[in-house]
């Protein structure tokens, strides 16, 4: 089939700003009473605070938490010089105090109580005062990270006086660098007795130390004010095993790649580009340890780079065909065990190999196959891991592609029950994505089975049972719900598979079984050249050779294009959805997100599908309206037809808040109306009124995901798809796009993003002809 250009989406001009004004829903209160309550509750906190000890001369910090019962912006709290540190799920917010800004807090509350002016049907304040229902200060339990909770640990003294802890302790973010110092400072101070601070980072609003300490140094550093949450640091989910040789033939070095070839970075255990068919790959390698060399020691990251670098390995096999169209840059960021330095934190180690591969080579593409099994995502902020990469994908405008980890349980949890709870232990809460996936902004990939996993050895084994059949989830993959119940996994790639083994009652995956595995090349290329994995580690790395392919194809395209092109490529596998007691239309895209992206179909547009396409940059609280002509033959053949819109941002985001992100954004696809009358219902719309506003239904076409789900994401993609004559709405459709600010700073003023829209039609073939004469770029 002809492969062609996409084609330009046109944006139509005009004023279309978002009233925005007022408060949120707060409860009717009584004010002297409430306010009382209030002024009660501050009081009791200034003495409480009094009574904490000053370290080493230093006096302690004002850390409030205020519970809420309405909705409070940000700029309500900066009024009263309120520095907000944290938004947190339970409804309640942490404040940091001055004396200046306490008394301005007393002041309005004092305001609150005393008599309404005259012309106000209410008092002073009251959208800000009665929204709060208590101030209290944080108690050490509070501190008490989740890892440390599921040890037992939710308590000081459950701390052990005399045991030494490795942990990273969290700081509140605060206004200043100097008060940042000063936070550390105390830590330092608290902890010195038992134990020494090994590193500290200051990053994306994000205050780190890494300790190692005694029990009884942590209970006292648990009563610092300034510290948020303490927790084991994260460590990486890489497991050493014994595989299986491959004879792969006769196989010679193919050619290199030109010299502008894209080059993907590879953030992993290493890469031994002395394997003779990486080596034309090499664009650089780098250590995040000076004790370390850059080479590969575990055996991930080499597997992981020749799949980023050659896409399916096994069809390279069969072709005889290794010529290089991509370059790698590795940055080693684990010893020789596997594990991160003891002596940098996570979100440190990220940032640092980020920027020095993206300055050093230029590398726009990332992978990071690791996680942290020790932190599945419940549901409530992100942890700092996650925030940093997604920091980094909105700073440096690049695409960071990251594995949603795998389940290491299943054997003792399911026995060889798991042949029949097969898929739907997919859903539960043990199966949820771990610690980087959940990132909002990074594209998180699960995989899919490339084969049932059985051999002809297996013929004779009536214990040997598949799990899953070609085109299924794998059996380890991790799955969503993501960040504000967002879809999570965005994409699936096949990643191997794993099969229950009766005589040895094991679960035996890709890593011991060459059948239930994916092809990869070997970091012992002298013992082999190839060898057989299984992992969503082996499932993101397809996604970022075909991210680079994508790349190759358009060499200025944003990430949040590359992002929206191919989550609008991909398609959920139909065997999903074909097995008895499978997976339903509604629960498959917590568990492959929007499908396997196809690389050809997001490169280019065919005789009967056709992309069209645009980057663009909203103000906050404004709309754009773009213009979708629809030919006739679209309309009127026989046969299904398919509209499928993507929209990707990449918004500001703080880990520190529920809310996380600092913009949202949405789409509504609308048909037999005119751009008049979008324009003029978008207007209206202001922002107490909450969700936007619905046309009727006979003007919006429902898609496949609605907008409650697809509008908690980064990533939101929908599909409408038709069966029947649709001429009677006109040959005009329109997708108004809209842009709100949440908490996000008055500093920032606008949002990039892109839009991608798909039309497709099963019967029509020559839609992209059709299409390409009426389309005008846009002045």
């Amino acid at each position: 089939m002809a492969a062609y250009d996409h084609l330009p989406l046109r944006r139509l001009e005009g004023d279309f700003e978002r009233r925005v004004h007022g408060f949120g829903q707060a409860p009717a209160r009584d004010p002297k009473q409430h306010g009382g309550q209030i002024k009660s509750d501050i009081e009791q906190v200034v003495s409480s605070h009094n009574d904490l000890p000053a370290v080493e001369g230093i006096d302690p910090s004002l850390i409030l938490k205020v519970s809420i019962a309405g909705n409070i912006d940000e700029d309500e709290w900066r009024k009263l010089s309120l520095t907000v540190l944290s938004v947190n799920g339970d409804k309640s917010v942490v404040l940091f105090a001055d004396d200046k800004s306490l008394q301005d807090f007393r002041n309005k509350v004092d305001a609150y109580q005393g008599e309404i002016p005259a012309g106000q049907k209410a008092p002073p304040y009251a959208g800000l005062i009665a929204a709060i229902e208590s101030v209290a200060l944080l108690s050490a339990a509070d501190r008490i990270g989740p890892s440390l909770k599921a040890t037992g640990i939710s308590e000081p003294d459950d701390f052990v006086a005399t045991e030494t802890y490795l942990l990273d302790f969290e700081l509140y973010y605060p206004p200043t660098k100097e008060e940042a110092d000063l936070f550390l400072f105390r830590l330092k101070a608290a902890v010195s007795s038992g134990g020494t601070v090994l590193s500290t980072y200051s990053g994306y609003q994000m205050l780190i130390a890494r300790v190692e300490c005694s029990g009884a140094a942590v209970r006292t550093a648990l009563e610092l004010p300034e510290v948020a949450v303490v927790d084991f640091p994260p460590q990486p989910d890489l497991v050493a095993e014994d595989f299986t040789e491959i004879d792969a033939g006769d196989l010679t070095p193919g050619s290199p790649p030109p010299e502008d070839a894209v080059v993907i970075g590879i953030i992993d255990s290493g890469v031994n580009f002395g394997h003779p068919l990486l080596a034309n790959t090499e664009a650089g390698a780098i250590s995040m340890d000076p004790t370390w060399s850059a080479t590969d020691a575990v055996g991930h990251g080499t597997s992981v780079a020749s799949i980023a670098a050659f896409g399916d390995i096994a069809a390279r096999v069969r072709a005889k065909n290794f010529d290089a169209q991509f370059r790698i840059a590795s940055a080693r960021v684990v010893d020789d065990l596997g594990r991160f330095p003891k002596q940098q934190s996570v979100p440190e180690l990220m940032e640092k190999a980020i920027k020095q591969l993206n300055s050093n080579y230029g590398c726009r593409i990332f992978n990071i196959s690791l996680g942290d099994t020790k932190k599945p995502y419940d549901g409530a902020k992100p942890e700092p891991w996650a925030a940093t990469l997604d920091a980094l994908a909105r700073e440096l405008d690049v695409l960071i592609i990251v594995s949603a980890g795998n389940r290491d349980d299943l054997a003792t949890s399911y026995q060889d029950g798991i042949v029949a709870a097969y898929p739907q232990y997919l859903l539960s809460q043990a199966s949820r994505i771990i610690d980087p996936a959940p990132a909002a902004i990074a594209l998180s990939v699960g995989a899919i089975a490339q084969s049932n996993g059985l051999d002809d050895a297996d013929e004779e084994l009536a214990g040997v049972r598949p799990i899953c059949g070609t085109d299924e989830p794998s059996p380890f993959t991790r799955t969503g719900p993501g960040i504000r119940g967002m879809i999570k996994p965005d994409l699936v790639d096949v990643g191997g598979n794993a099969v229950w083994d009766g005589p040895t009652a094991a679960l035996v995956n890709g890593n011991q079984k060459e059948a239930a595995g994916i092809w990869t090349m070997h970091h012992k290329p002298i013992e082999r050249l190839f060898r057989s994995r299984s992992g969503t580690s082996f499932a993101a790395p397809n996604i970022a050779y075909k991210s680079a392919l994508l790349l190759t194809y358009f060499p200025d395209a944003t990430a949040n294009l590359l992002r929206s092109l191919l989550a609008l490529s991909a398609d959920i596998p139909r065997a999903v959805s074909l097995r008895p007691r499978g997976l339903t239309k509604k629960v498959a895209p917590m568990v492959c997100g929007y499908g396997a992206a196809n690389a050809q179909n997001a490169a280019t547009s065919d005789d009967g599908r056709v992309v069209l396409f645009t980057e663009d940059e909203l103000q906050l609280d404004h709309f754009a309206v773009y213009e979708i002509p629809i030919p006739t033959e679209f309309q009127t053949t026989k046969g299904v037809r398919e509209i499928r819109v993507a929209l990707a941002f990449d918004p500001p985001v703080r880990h520190t808040r529920s809310d996380y992100l600092g913009v949202t954004m949405g789409w509504r696809l609308l048909r037999g109306t005119d751009e008049k009358s979008v324009f003029d219902r978008y207007r209206k719309w202001t922002k107490e009124e909450g969700k936007p506003p619905e046309f009727p239904p006979r003007f919006m076409c429902s898609s496949d995901i609605g907008s409650d789900l697809r509008e908690r994401g980064t990533l939101q993609v929908g599909t409408y798809t038709g069966r029947t004559d649709i001429s009677g709405y006109g040959d005009t459709y329109y997708v108004a796009v809209w842009c709100s600010r949440k908490w996000a700073p008055e500093s920032i003023e606008t949002q990039r993003f892109a839009v991608c829209v798909q039309l497709r039609h099963a019967n029509v073939t020559t839609l992209y002809q059709t299409l390409r004469q009426p389309v005008r770029l846009r002045a």
